[in-house]
């Protein structure tokens, strides 16, 4: 059930044209916010985000890999979740895992950008800097009547 209700709100970010926010922190508590459009499943337990001008992201994914992720609705009562995870980065180059996600998803922002973004600002290369691959450990609902609890 969990897969599916992840699967369900990630197929709307792709094609309804709406958004995640990624939160990341530093190692000495600072947190960092920022709305992302370019977010895929790789599997029925990752999440893929597109490095679109990653800064503080990045740096904070080396000292802290924990990751939230908020998909966000006009009307939330669609799909009001937040998902935790471990966040790792992938990049031309890297190894193992990180290597076949990179290779996977490494011009997925052309082939399928999504489907509302307008031409004028898409980057040339928007997914080629680096893929963020986030290990989903749980997903809660952030409902009104329900937040906090887990999804099952």
């Amino acid at each position: 059930m969990k897969q599916a209700k992840l699967a369900a709100a990630i197929k709307e970010v792709k094609n309804g044209g709406n958004v995640v926010h990624l939160a990341t922190c530093s190692i000495d508590g600072k947190p960092n916010l920022v709305p992302m459009r370019f977010a895929r499943m790789h599997d029925d337990e990752t999440l893929v985000i597109a490095d679109m001008y990653f800064c503080k992201t990045k740096v904070n994914l080396k000292e802290n890999s924990s990751v939230a992720i908020s998909v966000v609705y006009p009307g939330r009562e669609k799909f009001p979740y937040i998902i935790y995870g471990e966040g790792y980065y992938a990049e031309k180059g890297s190894k193992g895992e990180a290597g076949e996600i990179w290779s996977k998803w490494r011009d997925w922002g052309e082939k399928e950008p999504p489907t509302e973004v307008p031409e004028r600002f898409r980057p040339p290369n928007p997914s080629c800097r680096g893929i963020l691959f986030t290990k989903v450990k749980k997903i809660v609902k952030s409902n009104f009547d329900e937040f906090g609890k887990e999804v099952e």
